[in-house]
């Protein structure tokens, strides 16, 4: 008797290839729309202070991910059960990856803090930018004043 044939998988795939998925959903916050200028900076100082909010809060989160990913990758069941002949040749070639895994995931809750600091200096070299550039611009006199 014929098989029949399988029936497509719906929707996009991607992920790992027996369980097929679309990607993640983002949910962020949205871009602020911006104005198509030439040469201007447009600075949306709450965005900024918040992205290194934003960006101290996840390496927070990477903190605890990579404290739960090596107790389960260094600490979990030996890879394949106790198969010897299978396992033992799986371990061999998963290791490095796995190893090399766990230093990245370790590394980026450190990343993430520099990240967050170097936006939250931007964030004030910006705004004090700004006030600077308000208090220069009230010094001048009002056009047709018949100042200097």
């Amino acid at each position: 008797m014929p098989t029949p044939p399988l029936p497509d998988v719906p929707g996009p795939t991607g992920g790992y290839r027996n369980a097929p998925t679309g990607d993640p959903p983002y949910n962020g916050s949205t871009p602020p729309a911006l104005p198509t200028l030439d040469g201007t900076l447009v600075v949306d100082f709450a965005q900024v202070g918040k992205a290194g909010i934003d960006a101290s809060n996840a390496a927070d989160t990477m903190a605890a991910a990579w404290t739960t990913l090596s107790s389960a990758a260094l600490f979990g069941a030996a890879p394949w059960g106790d198969d010897p002949a299978l396992g033992q040749g799986f371990d061999q070639v998963f290791a490095q990856p796995r190893d090399d895994l766990l230093k990245a995931v370790q590394a980026l809750p450190d990343t993430l803090r520099k990240f967050a600091e170097a936006l939250g200096a931007a964030h004030s070299t910006l705004e004090n930018g700004d006030e600077k550039t308000n208090e220069l611009a009230q010094s001048f006199p009002p056009p047709g004043t018949g100042g200097a």
